[in-house]
């Protein structure tokens, strides 16, 4: 046989080899040899963070969000153990991050205490409970004095006093203050928190006789809003 076909012939035989092996690699992934995942995979299960808190002001409606990254090995699935926690989604493989949802409608002022647990049912790792605290805050509108009186006997008398604004609860205090008549002004109208008010009665241009009108506060979302201050402002005659 010539150099030609020894060749040829030694060709032939590497490709034939070079076809049997790639059959059975073929054959092997057909028979799913590791290309699918394998949700029962062991390890540990972690999140992070591994604890919540959060806070919202009492009679709000808009739940507060925050998010949960899970990780482990196969398929992991979550629970909840207080009606105001929501979570999206509740299970899955490998790594996800979950939205953790607190809703503080119905929820009384305090603290509320509940958390999240994660488990693979799969596989022997340890379930990880993450502690949630949910604090619903009220602030409690407070006002001194109760009310004002004043007597003029003058047209030209101008009076100041002082109305204190207090918050005695927990949470932010955002106020407003009001009232209607012209002879009584209010020289701070909003704020934030502890506050003065300087509260000024005139009697120019007033006649003879007692007038009223009454302050109103309001801090929406706070016990004791509105509060109601009369003011009385009697105009008497000269001696």
């Amino acid at each position: 046989m010539g150099p030609v076909a020894l060749s040829l012939a030694a060709g032939i035989a590497v490709l034939a080899v070079g076809m049997l092996v790639n059959s059975c690699r073929i054959n092997k992934l057909l028979a799913g040899g590791g290309s699918a995942p394998n949700t029962s995979a062991s390890g540990p299960i972690q999140v992070n963070p591994s604890k919540v808190r959060d806070s919202a002001l009492a009679g709000t409606f808009e739940a507060r969000r925050t998010s949960l990254e899970i990780t482990n090995g196969g398929r992991w699935a979550a629970s909840i153990d207080s009606p105001w926690i929501g979570l999206s989604p509740i299970g899955g493989i490998g790594r996800n991050t979950v939205t953790l949802a607190l809703d503080p409608q119905g929820l009384r002022p305090g603290t509320h205490e509940g958390s999240v647990t994660v488990s693979a049912p799969a596989s022997e790792a340890d379930p990880v409970t993450v502690p949630v605290t949910f604090v619903i805050q009220q602030p409690f509108l407070s006002v001194d004095p109760k009310e004002f009186s004043r007597t003029s006997r003058s047209s030209g008398d101008r009076f100041t006093d002082t109305l204190r604004i207090k918050n005695t609860g927990t949470g932010p205090l955002v106020w407003t203050a009001s009232n209607k008549s012209t002879w009584l002004t209010l020289e701070v109208v909003a704020g934030v928190g502890d506050g003065k008010i300087p509260v000024r009665m005139s009697s120019a241009g007033l006649s003879i006789a007692t007038y009223t009108d009454t302050i109103v506060v309001v801090a929406v979302g706070a016990y004791g809003s509105p509060a109601k201050i009369p003011v009385t402002f009697k105009r008497q005659r000269e001696h």
